[in-house]
């Protein structure tokens, strides 16, 4: 006589237990992993742009660290979400199987094949189709391709048998072919997100024109996103193991991504940096109220002139600013794609905010001064530097 195991809720009952028991170890634990993620994700953007000094400078802003950490990781959950759609919706097609527990394993392993087809098939139209074919037949062509390597699947007798024991009454085999192949499709698009993800975060930190690398990489990625399905109905043990064993592949699949593929956590700091305004686009007149003299900043780099109160005026963006640490760039410098950045920003001017007095920029008229007393001002000039 099989003895059952226990419920789901004995487990969620034990698991807390034990949680409250060690909590004071646990909440230690997740602070220092926290303190570390934001000190990493932080230096992870100061090397980004080339100005690694700035780390040192700045980490003594513990409040502002905090607030950057909450932003990092509301990213990187989005980084995570767009990874994993592909895995829920693989997960949604095995799941309609259900009634044949017996044969969800085979059912799973047959069910990869037309996903390695077509996740192949989205590698060459990005990478290697884009020049000398039209994007609508390429895909066009990806769709004929995976739909006829699903047939070659669904037609096989032993699948065809599963799918006869999965039928009910309420739902026949049409119905049933429909909703599956709904779900295949929706797994295959929602691939195209970790394939812009993987693109845009490499391109942004990476030169090379060569394709090669970065689609190998694509490739691997798709593959990887259909891994935690995999192991969970593979998997030896109960339900609530399978389950840990899937979630633990998943958080390790997105570390390894964020950590390791050139450019994922660069693009990740990046925004998390325009969103706080650490970074800004806008350019402005900055007062240094450093000893700096006229002649040590290039006049056409920087627009430089004296106020009256003998004080040397720049004109530039904020790519840094931490604590007290500031880093000022030249207006030239703005349009720079991330993986150009660090080659120029050497000539950036590294100073305190409590030692810079900004000015807003003033405006530049599109016809005559005349045209701001006969119309509205914002038909008539535009902000210096755009």
């Amino acid at each position: 006589m099989q003895v059952a195991g226990p419920t789901f809720e004995e487990v969620l009952r034990k698991n807390f237990k034990r949680v409250l028991t060690y909590w004071s170890q646990i909440g230690t634990v997740m602070g220092l992993s926290a303190v570390g993620l934001g000190l990493i994700s932080l230096y992870m953007y100061t090397r980004a742009i080339g100005r690694t000094d700035l780390f040192m400078a700045s980490i003594d802003a513990k409040s502002a660290l905090m607030i950057w950490l909450v932003i990092v990781l509301v990213l990187m959950s989005a980084f995570l979400f767009l990874l994993t759609v592909t895995t829920l919706l693989f997960w949604l097609s095995a799941s309609l199987f259900h009634r044949t527990p017996g044969r969800l394993k085979d059912v799973v392993v047959w069910l990869t094949l037309p996903f390695l087809v077509g996740f192949l098939g989205y590698v060459v139209v990005i990478y290697y189709t884009s020049g000398w074919l039209p994007v609508g037949q390429s895909l066009l062509g990806l769709l004929v391709l995976f739909l006829l390597s699903c047939w070659g699947v669904l037609s096989r007798p032993a699948f065809k048998k599963v799918i006869e024991e999965n039928l009910t009454p309420t739902r026949d085999k049409m119905d049933f072919l429909l909703v599956l192949l709904t779900c295949l499709l929706g797994t295959l698009c929602a691939a195209l997100f970790p394939s812009l993800v993987t693109l845009n975060a490499y391109v942004s930190e990476v030169s090379s024109d060569s394709p090669h690398y970065v689609a190998a990489l694509n490739l691997l990625i798709l593959i990887l996103t259909l891994l935690p399905v995999v192991i969970f109905y593979h998997k030896a043990g109960s339900l609530n193991k399978r389950i840990l064993y899937s979630i633990l592949s998943v958080a390790l699949f997105a570390l390894a991504f964020l950590f390791v593929l050139p450019g994922a956590m660069s693009k990740v700091t990046y925004k998390a940096a325009g969103g706080l305004d650490v970074r800004q686009d806008e350019i402005e007149r900055f007062v240094l109220l450093d000893d700096l003299e006229l002649h040590d900043l290039d006049p056409l780099m920087w627009n430089t002139r004296l106020t009256s109160q003998r004080r040397l005026e720049v004109q530039g963006f904020q790519l840094f600013s931490f604590g007290e640490t500031l880093l000022i760039c030249p207006k030239g410098l703005r349009n720079l794609r991330l993986n150009q950045m660090h080659t120029y920003t050497r000539h950036c001017l590294k100073t305190r905010n409590s030692a810079v007095s900004r000015k807003p920029p003033g405006p530049l008229y599109i016809s005559q001064p005349a045209c701001a007393s006969l119309a509205p001002p914002a038909t008539c000039w535009k902000p210096q530097g755009s």
